[in-house]
């Protein structure tokens, strides 16, 4: 039997379905797995998906608390919280990166950016935090160096060594070229 992945456009229109009926964040994460899962899946197989997906929920909730611990000093879920302590728009944080992590793209050629389409716009989004590095101070660094971490490692994936991809990104930031453009000039093939 061949299974097939919801779309992420059925996973959402599902999970709001359950949310406009009163349901709580658990009962969405468990309509996504039982999508997932499909309603033939055996008992373990429903367990498995189910474990996913409250899994990758449990990442982005951290991930969420993280991100209100780096900008606020604290965050507003205990330790302890659980999913349904989620609402508002913290809740459709965690469910729409889940939906994006379990569905299918909605058509098929719908396609994920390329790397190289993704190292420019890490480029321009660490050109854009040094910019705003230099306007406001200090505040901004944290963000350009994880830019520009996440770039290296980005260049890393694609076989450029460690050497190169320090150079081209410093090549990159100081003349304004794409990022392709930039290992091609520095490996000497430009």
């Amino acid at each position: 039997m061949q299974t097939t992945t919801p779309t992420r456009s059925e996973l959402l229109k599902a999970v709001t379905e359950v949310r406009d009926a009163g349901g709580s964040t658990t009962h969405m994460l468990h309509t996504i797995a039982r999508m997932v899962a499909e309603p033939a899946a055996t008992p373990e197989e429903f367990e498995l998906a189910s474990a996913n997906v409250f899994d990758l929920a449990g990442f982005h909730f951290d991930c969420l608390s993280a991100a209100y611990e780096l900008n606020t000093g604290a965050t507003p879920y205990p330790p302890d919280a659980t999913f349904d302590a989620l609402s508002g728009d913290d809740q459709q944080k965690v469910i729409k990166h889940v939906i994006v992590d379990c569905g299918e793209l909605d058509q098929p050629d719908e396609e994920p950016p390329t790397p190289i389409a993704l190292a420019d716009h890490l480029l321009d989004g660490l050109r854009m935090a040094r910019a705003l590095q230099v306007e406001f101070g200090k505040h901004f660094a944290p963000v350009a160096g994880k830019a520009q971490a996440a770039l290296y490692e980005l260049l890393l994936t694609q076989s450029v060594g460690p050497k190169l991809a320090i150079e081209s990104i410093g090549h990159a930031l100081t003349t304004g070229v794409a990022i392709n453009q930039a290992i091609a000039e520095m490996d000497g093939q430009l």
